[in-house]
Protein backbone atom coordinates (compact mmCIF):
# COMPACT_ATOMS: atom_id res chain seq x y z
CA UNK A 1 0.00 0.00 0.00
CA UNK A 2 1.08 3.57 -0.54
CA UNK A 3 1.65 5.62 2.56
CA UNK A 4 -0.02 8.90 3.43
CA UNK A 5 2.49 11.74 3.39
CA UNK A 6 2.15 14.72 5.72
CA UNK A 7 4.44 17.16 7.54
CA UNK A 8 7.41 16.75 5.22
CA UNK A 9 10.61 18.33 6.51
CA UNK A 10 13.53 18.89 4.15
CA UNK A 11 16.77 17.32 5.43
CA UNK A 12 20.27 17.98 4.10
CA UNK A 13 22.91 15.27 4.52
CA UNK A 14 26.52 15.70 3.39
CA UNK A 15 29.14 12.97 3.58
CA UNK A 16 32.77 12.69 2.52
CA UNK A 17 34.33 9.75 0.73
CA UNK A 18 37.10 9.23 -1.78
CA UNK A 19 35.00 9.75 -4.93
CA UNK A 20 36.08 11.23 -8.25
CA UNK A 21 32.85 13.20 -8.67
CA UNK A 22 30.27 14.45 -6.17
CA UNK A 23 26.97 12.57 -6.03
CA UNK A 24 23.86 14.65 -5.46
CA UNK A 25 20.64 12.78 -4.68
CA UNK A 26 17.39 14.56 -3.92
CA UNK A 27 14.39 12.70 -2.53
CA UNK A 28 10.96 14.04 -3.47
CA UNK A 29 7.63 13.09 -1.94
CA UNK A 30 4.61 13.15 -4.23
CA UNK A 31 1.50 14.03 -2.21
CA UNK A 32 -1.01 13.41 -5.01
CA UNK A 33 -1.85 9.79 -5.79
CA UNK A 34 -2.00 9.68 -9.60
CA UNK A 35 0.64 7.22 -10.76
CA UNK A 36 0.11 7.82 -14.48
CA UNK A 37 0.46 11.59 -14.24
CA UNK A 38 3.42 11.17 -11.87
CA UNK A 39 5.11 8.86 -14.38
CA UNK A 40 4.76 11.51 -17.09
CA UNK A 41 5.89 14.24 -14.67
CA UNK A 42 8.98 12.19 -13.81
CA UNK A 43 9.79 11.55 -17.46
CA UNK A 44 9.62 15.29 -18.21
CA UNK A 45 11.68 16.17 -15.14
CA UNK A 46 14.44 13.59 -15.45
CA UNK A 47 13.42 10.57 -17.49
CA UNK A 48 15.77 10.79 -20.44
CA UNK A 49 17.90 12.86 -22.78
CA UNK A 50 14.98 15.23 -23.49
CA UNK A 51 14.25 15.83 -19.79
CA UNK A 52 14.58 19.15 -18.01
CA UNK A 53 17.33 17.85 -15.72
CA UNK A 54 19.42 16.36 -18.50
CA UNK A 55 19.04 19.40 -20.73
CA UNK A 56 19.56 22.09 -18.08
CA UNK A 57 21.98 20.53 -15.59
CA UNK A 58 24.09 18.44 -17.95
CA UNK A 59 23.84 19.97 -21.42
CA UNK A 60 23.35 23.73 -20.88
CA UNK A 61 25.21 24.24 -17.59
CA UNK A 62 27.73 21.39 -18.05
CA UNK A 63 27.53 20.70 -14.31
CA UNK A 64 26.94 16.97 -14.38
CA UNK A 65 28.12 13.84 -16.10
CA UNK A 66 24.64 12.48 -15.53
CA UNK A 67 21.34 13.97 -14.36
CA UNK A 68 18.03 12.19 -14.14
CA UNK A 69 15.25 10.95 -11.92
CA UNK A 70 13.26 7.81 -11.22
CA UNK A 71 9.76 7.31 -9.86
CA UNK A 72 9.24 4.71 -7.14
CA UNK A 73 5.52 4.03 -7.52
CA UNK A 74 5.04 1.93 -4.39
CA UNK A 75 6.36 4.73 -2.17
CA UNK A 76 5.19 7.74 -4.22
CA UNK A 77 8.76 9.06 -4.28
CA UNK A 78 10.91 10.49 -7.01
CA UNK A 79 14.66 10.27 -6.68
CA UNK A 80 16.71 12.89 -8.53
CA UNK A 81 20.31 11.82 -9.02
CA UNK A 82 23.32 13.43 -10.60
CA UNK A 83 27.09 13.24 -10.63
CA UNK A 84 28.27 16.83 -10.17
CA UNK A 85 31.22 19.13 -9.58
CA UNK A 86 29.48 22.29 -8.27
CA UNK A 87 26.97 21.49 -5.50
CA UNK A 88 25.46 24.96 -5.05
CA UNK A 89 24.93 25.68 -8.74
CA UNK A 90 23.63 22.17 -9.52
CA UNK A 91 21.19 22.29 -6.59
CA UNK A 92 19.99 25.72 -7.69
CA UNK A 93 19.30 24.53 -11.25
CA UNK A 94 17.61 21.31 -10.10
CA UNK A 95 15.34 23.22 -7.71
CA UNK A 96 14.50 25.63 -10.55
CA UNK A 97 13.41 22.73 -12.77
CA UNK A 98 11.15 21.44 -9.99
CA UNK A 99 9.70 24.93 -9.53
CA UNK A 100 9.26 25.43 -13.29
CA UNK A 101 7.22 22.22 -13.40
CA UNK A 102 4.94 23.63 -10.67
CA UNK A 103 4.40 26.71 -12.84
CA UNK A 104 3.53 24.58 -15.87
CA UNK A 105 6.68 25.63 -17.69
CA UNK A 106 6.94 22.67 -20.03
CA UNK A 107 5.63 22.22 -23.54
CA UNK A 108 3.22 19.88 -25.30
CA UNK A 109 6.31 18.48 -27.02
CA UNK A 110 7.81 17.71 -23.58
CA UNK A 111 4.63 15.84 -22.68
CA UNK A 112 4.64 13.94 -25.96
CA UNK A 113 8.32 12.99 -25.59
CA UNK A 114 7.68 11.80 -22.04
CA UNK A 115 4.69 9.69 -23.07
CA UNK A 116 6.63 8.15 -25.96
CA UNK A 117 9.50 7.28 -23.60
CA UNK A 118 7.17 5.57 -21.12
CA UNK A 119 5.19 3.73 -23.80
CA UNK A 120 8.39 2.50 -25.49
CA UNK A 121 9.57 1.25 -22.11
CA UNK A 122 6.30 -0.61 -21.50
CA UNK A 123 6.39 -2.18 -24.96
CA UNK A 124 10.05 -3.20 -24.66
CA UNK A 125 9.31 -5.23 -21.52
CA UNK A 126 7.69 -7.88 -23.68
CA UNK A 127 11.14 -8.57 -25.17
CA UNK A 128 12.68 -9.61 -21.84
CA UNK A 129 11.04 -12.09 -19.51
CA UNK A 130 12.58 -10.76 -16.30
CA UNK A 131 11.44 -7.20 -17.12
CA UNK A 132 7.92 -8.41 -17.79
CA UNK A 133 7.91 -10.45 -14.59
CA UNK A 134 9.10 -7.43 -12.58
CA UNK A 135 6.41 -5.29 -14.21
CA UNK A 136 3.66 -7.81 -13.43
CA UNK A 137 4.96 -8.33 -9.90
CA UNK A 138 4.91 -4.57 -9.31
CA UNK A 139 1.33 -4.41 -10.56
CA UNK A 140 0.42 -7.26 -8.22
CA UNK A 141 2.01 -5.48 -5.26
CA UNK A 142 0.06 -2.33 -6.08
CA UNK A 143 -3.13 -4.39 -6.50
CA UNK A 144 -3.53 -3.00 -10.01
CA UNK A 145 -5.00 -5.62 -12.27
CA UNK A 146 -4.38 -3.99 -15.66
CA UNK A 147 -2.53 -5.18 -18.72
CA UNK A 148 0.09 -3.31 -20.70
CA UNK A 149 -2.42 -2.07 -23.30
CA UNK A 150 -4.56 -0.44 -20.61
CA UNK A 151 -1.41 0.95 -19.00
CA UNK A 152 -0.45 2.54 -22.33
CA UNK A 153 -3.96 4.00 -22.78
CA UNK A 154 -3.76 5.49 -19.27
CA UNK A 155 -0.43 7.16 -20.05
CA UNK A 156 -1.75 8.50 -23.37
CA UNK A 157 -4.68 10.17 -21.56
CA UNK A 158 -2.59 12.15 -19.05
CA UNK A 159 -3.15 15.91 -19.44
CA UNK A 160 -0.97 18.92 -18.72
CA UNK A 161 -3.36 19.91 -15.93
CA UNK A 162 -2.83 16.55 -14.21
CA UNK A 163 0.95 16.92 -14.51
CA UNK A 164 0.86 20.43 -13.00
CA UNK A 165 -1.30 19.12 -10.15
CA UNK A 166 1.35 16.47 -9.46
CA UNK A 167 4.12 19.07 -9.73
CA UNK A 168 2.42 21.28 -7.16
CA UNK A 169 2.25 18.34 -4.75
CA UNK A 170 5.96 17.50 -5.02
CA UNK A 171 8.07 18.36 -1.98
CA UNK A 172 11.76 17.81 -1.32
CA UNK A 173 12.28 15.55 1.69
CA UNK A 174 16.05 14.93 1.53
CA UNK A 175 19.09 16.41 -0.16
CA UNK A 176 22.07 14.08 0.01
CA UNK A 177 25.54 15.03 -1.19
CA UNK A 178 28.52 12.69 -1.27
CA UNK A 179 31.76 14.55 -1.93
CA UNK A 180 35.50 14.12 -1.65
CA UNK A 181 36.01 17.62 -0.20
Amino acid sequence: ETEEKTGIIEKVVKEKMDVSQGKLVIGLDVLENDKNATSVYNAILGGGANSKLFQNVREKASLAYSAGSMFIKQKRNIIVRSGIENYDKALEIIKKQIEDMKQGEFSDKDIQNAKELIIASIKSMQDEQDSEISYCFGRELMRENIDTEEDIRNIEQVTKEQIVKIAKSVQINTIYFLTNQ
